[in-house]
Parts: structure tokens; sequence; C-alpha cells
């Protein structure tokens, strides 16, 4: 006849096999907690406490884990305007991927003036959260960027000199994101890194759109005179 404890072994050993084929790590996490009860179990009634004392130790680490995993898939209510700018280009990110993204930024408020100029080294992301700004290539604007629009993504990528300058007319308020904060990002959260160049890589695809609309409108107006 098989015994209890025999029971409590093979099961606690069996599902710490199907928790490392869990691809979800809530999963993993609460089947290991399951798993690891049962061999403490199996040890306190074997007389290993260390082995008991162990598994405890491992059940409550990952109780912690557990917590922590649904703390961060909580539902949060971002407050206007940051819902606005998450659902615009950073929709790709959870809400508290982007919130811990957003706190990592250094915000600057109510500037006017060149906030960055032509031919110039990037070493910043910038991100606008009001306002508006111009974007002009030797003088001729070619550009205008609102509220959750990102400004010269392109050289910060490539680490060339800007392209074009970006002018506000009016007080804008931005979040910048230096160099050394998104390399940190790149090496410690390469999840929320991939997710960023997405983010990026849908705002550059909106500016060529925009960029083209306007060369075809400016096409048909000449179309139009010359007619």
């Amino acid at each position: 006849m098989i015994s209890l404890d025999t029971v409590y072994v093979n099961m606690g050993y069996g599902l710490m096999l199907l928790a490392l084929l869990a691809r979800d790590m809530l999963w993993l996490r609460a089947t290991l907690i399951v798993a690891q009860s049962l061999l403490c179990t199996y040890a306190l009634h074997a007389d290993a406490v260390n082995v008991a004392a162990w598994n405890a130790l491992f059940v409550v680490i990952n109780i912690v884990q557990v917590i922590r995993i649904l703390m961060e898939r909580r539902s949060v209510k971002l407050p206007e305007p940051l819902a606005a700018i998450h659902a615009l280009n950073f929709d790709v990110m959870t809400v508290p991927e982007f919130l811990g993204l957003w706190r990592r930024a250094q915000e600057v408020q109510d500037v006017t003036g060149e906030l960055l100029a032509e031919g110039v080294s990037n070493e910043r992301l910038i991100l606008l959260v009001a306002g508006e700004v111009r974007v002009l290539v030797h003088g001729q604007e070619v550009a205008r960027l609102g509220p959750g629009r990102l400004v010269a993504e392109m050289s910060y990528l490539t680490q060339e000199p800007t392209s074009a300058s970006v002018v506000a007319d009016e007080p804008v308020t931005y979040r910048a994101w230096s160099r050394t904060t998104l390399d940190r990002i790149k090496r410690h959260k390469p999840a929320l890194w991939s997710k960023l160049q997405a983010a990026i890589g849908r705002d550059l695809v909106r500016k060529i759109r925009q960029v083209d609309a306007q060369a075809g409108a400016v096409s048909d107006s000449r179309g139009n005179t010359t007619t």
C-alpha cells in the first residue's frame, strides 16, 4: 500500500517538474508554492527538519513573488492626459511598465525656443507631454508634433547628429530619458527595452506618413496651380 508520505514526495516533485514547463511566471510561482508545501509536509513527517525548513523558505519567497506579480498586473487607471499618451504609442506596454518608464524620465516644464538644434549630438530621448513644437530642416518647417510624440528619436538611436531642429513657439512640457538611464533599462529590463523600441518604431511610422501626406498636399497644390 502506498504511504501518504510517498504521495506527498511524488506529487511535490511532479508539480516542480510541471512548474518548469510553465511559460507564465505567475503559474510557475503558484505551482512551486504547492509543490514545495507538499515537500515540506513530507519532510516534517520524515523528521527531516533541514529539508522542511528550506522548502518552507522557498514557499515564503514564492508567495512574496506571487503577490508582487499580482500587484504589477492589477488594473491601474491612468489619468488624462497620461492615458492618451499611453494609447498613442506606448500601449505595447502594460500600464505598470509604462508608469515605471515614465518615472525614470526627467520632466522639463514650460520651455520655449529651440529645444534641439540641427546638426548636434543628441543624448536624450524626448517625449512631448503638453504643447506643440515645430520640426525644421534648414529653416523650413517639415512637421508639427504634439503631446505623446517623441522628438529626435532617430538621432538618439543612430547616435548621429540631428537632421532637424525642434522649436517651441509657445511653452511646452516634455520628459526626457538620458542615454545612461535607457542603457540601464536595456541591460536590466530587456523586455521593457524591446517594447520601447516598438513604441519608437510606431512613432517613426507616423512621422513618415505625416511627411508623405504633406508632400502629397504640396504636390497637389502645385498641380492645381499649373492647371
